[in-house]
């Protein structure tokens, strides 16, 4: 029983901290409307992630496989689910530019901006973070029943935030077949490369420090869209593709292990503490005094969650030592 309640609760915390990441922790939301976000985007956003981490972890497949499944993901809730990546009107945002391609009708800019937001935040970060929790952070934490019940969750979760959005933001707004069709293909396909992707032998490569590698997640993470054009796509592309490369270079090394990958995961996280006094909420009509104490609880819930998942690690590195 305690075995149980302990994946559960890992479970659990990955349902919380998912939709935090995701909508909460840029300042978009107000802080007032934290249990709301968590009780409808939870068994979404950390849904995804639960059964993403299962995949990877019951296949006995590492990051890549994860990254590759969150981006699947990121295209499957912003194509398909809420639609967002095609609708021209979505609330007050115009997501059709800039770098509109014409034919299925996107932005390169919010493509990116949408699948790399989850591929970080919603998926890969609230992994982490609980597995630095958990007390079998390398096992799956679910059966097969559990597997059933996350699921049914997030397929009930996805179809009504399909139909808010619809009804809300979305503005009636409905993607063509075309559209479905080519964010379904492009799921399918990065799934299909995710649950193929080769197994590689461990090589003779220098890891850098802890720290080095949580200013690469922070800088990367913070910078990679530095503005709303052409060349911010640019930009993008070239951060995101310098970092996976360095990344998977180093993480095949011998030397590598998760403890590398949590602090680079971190360095993402703390983007939180700047990034909501740069970002502007979902309504911009709250005034100036609500909107420095929302940023501001958003950015102290981070530095507390950032600061508590080093402080465990490090109790359970010295509790578990020689």
């Amino acid at each position: 029983m305690s075995t149980r309640r302990t994946r559960w609760g890992s479970v659990l915390a990955v349902m919380v901290i998912a939709p935090w990441m995701a909508e909460m922790s840029w300042g978009g939301i107000p802080f007032a409307d934290v249990l709301v976000v968590i009780a409808f985007l939870g068994p979404m956003y950390g849904g995804a992630a639960i059964l993403i981490r299962e995949v990877a972890r019951r296949s006995g497949r590492g990051w890549p496989t994860v990254l590759l499944l969150a981006a699947a993901f990121g295209v499957l809730q912003a194509g398909v689910v809420d639609q967002s990546l095609f609708n021209p009107d979505f609330g007050r945002y115009d997501f059709q530019h800039p770098l509109h391609v014409d034919g299925i009708d996107i932005s390169l800019y919010y493509l990116v901006a949408f699948v790399t937001g989850h591929v970080v935040v919603s998926i890969t970060v609230p992994i982490v973070l609980a597995e630095s929790w958990s007390r079998r952070p390398a096992e799956p934490w679910l059966s097969r029943r559990g597997t059933s019940v996350v699921a049914g969750l997030y397929v009930l979760a996805s179809v009504i935030n399909h139909l808010g959005v619809k009804d809300e933001d979305g503005r009636g707004f409905q993607a063509s077949p075309l559209q479905v069709a080519v964010a379904l293909a492009t799921v399918g396909a990065l799934v299909a490369v995710a649950l193929s992707w080769p197994r590689r032998a461990a090589a003779d490569v220098r890891v850098p420090p802890p720290g080095v590698l949580a200013g690469l997640g922070f800088v990367a993470y913070l910078l990679y869209l530095p503005g709303e054009g052409a060349a911010a796509f640019v930009v993008a592309v070239v951060v995101i593709t310098a970092t996976c490369v360095v990344v998977g270079l180093w993480s095949r090394g011998t030397a590598w292990t998760t403890e590398h990958a949590f602090w680079l995961a971190l360095g993402a996280l703390l983007t939180g503490a700047v990034v909501p006094f740069l970002a502007e909420p979902y309504d911009v009509q709250v005034s100036s005094a609500r909107e420095v104490v929302d940023d501001s609880v958003a950015a102290v819930t981070c530095l507390v969650g950032a600061g508590l998942t080093v402080w465990r690690r490090r109790r359970r590195a010295a509790t578990s030592g020689p």
